[in-house]
């Protein structure tokens, strides 16, 4: 992960809610979500979703993804059967219940056709390699067919999931819990990148361990590199360390669905934990417990 990310844009367009939310990238720049706020009406309805420009020459139907493609793309393609096995994944380890609303992912053949693409419909933004949106139509995510395509699908498609049966889910949750499942299924969320950036902010004395400030966090602007790391860190400690731990996050997400002013996740962990401080040094034990020596 290059400096200050560099990988996806994931733009949520929530045309009933004016929420900012999402994962902005800074450099090569990857996903974001962004709402009718900050795109404003005219971009938020201007139209993409019966553009001639969209990826139209091949469709996969693959569970919940309706895939189009500039391309021909076999329906038994590995990186289609993975994404359409993401599903469960997410689902199961997150306490979710599978959805059946469709997630489109256009995937454009080369990356001028995807650049023209986001200029116009999404202008005012820096191209960022990928992205997903949200209208309260449609889910959808937009890429070009590059060398970290599958890296890319799959912590957008992972949105998409998520969405579908928790669309007000916090923005930096959100994004931890891509992250987590951007990774190839083997690796069981690790994600080297991320443990050796916090590491060497563990080793400069400049790691910063605060869920409470993640939980303020409203825009994809605000969105760093350490902010997406601890993120990843907080969702894999959740999932990887105790069933209890586990249960919780489950639980929360399980709130979030029905009422959004559900009590924030930061307040039952410091509950469970013994203290706002005693889990946050729990958190950074688990960081050190997974960086290299």
């Amino acid at each position: 992960m290059a400096s200050l990310r560099s990988s996806r844009f994931v733009a949520q367009i929530t045309l009933a809610v004016g929420l900012v939310t999402g994962c902005a990238q800074i450099a090569v720049l990857a996903p974001a979500r962004i709402t009718e706020t900050s795109l404003g009406r005219a971009a938020a309805t201007a139209g993409w979703s019966d553009a001639t420009e969209l990826p139209r020459r091949s469709e996969v139907v693959a569970g919940q993804l309706v895939i189009h493609a500039d391309f021909p793309l076999a329906e038994q393609h590995r990186l289609v059967r993975d994404l359409e096995a993401l599903r469960i994944d997410v689902s199961q380890r997150l306490g979710l219940p599978i959805s059946d609303e469709p997630v489109h992912l256009y995937l454009f053949e080369n990356q001028d056709r995807y650049d023209a693409f986001a200029g116009r419909y999404f202008p005012g933004f820096p191209v960022r390699r990928a992205f997903f949106i949200e209208t309260d139509t449609r889910l959808a995510v937009f890429a070009p067919w590059q060398d970290r395509i599958a890296e890319d699908l799959r912590h957008e498609t992972t949105h998409g999931y998520v969405h579908a049966v928790v669309p007000a889910v916090p923005l930096w949750l959100d994004e931890g819990i891509a992250e987590y499942f951007e990774l190839p299924r083997g690796e069981q969320g690790m994600h080297t990148e991320h443990i050796a950036h916090l590491a060497g902010r563990l080793i400069e004395g400049t790691c910063r361990i605060d869920i409470e400030r993640l939980e303020s966090l409203q825009s994809a602007g605000e969105l760093s590199q350490d902010h997406y790391a601890e993120s990843w860190l907080w969702v894999h400690w959740l999932l990887n360390t105790t069933p209890e731990r586990k249960k919780m996050l489950q639980d929360y997400l399980a709130d979030v669905r029905r009422d959004l002013k559900t009590a924030p996740l930061s307040a039952r962990l410091a509950h469970a934990e013994g203290g706002a401080v005693a889990c946050n040094a729990a958190l950074r034990a688990h960081l050190e417990s997974l960086s290299p020596r």
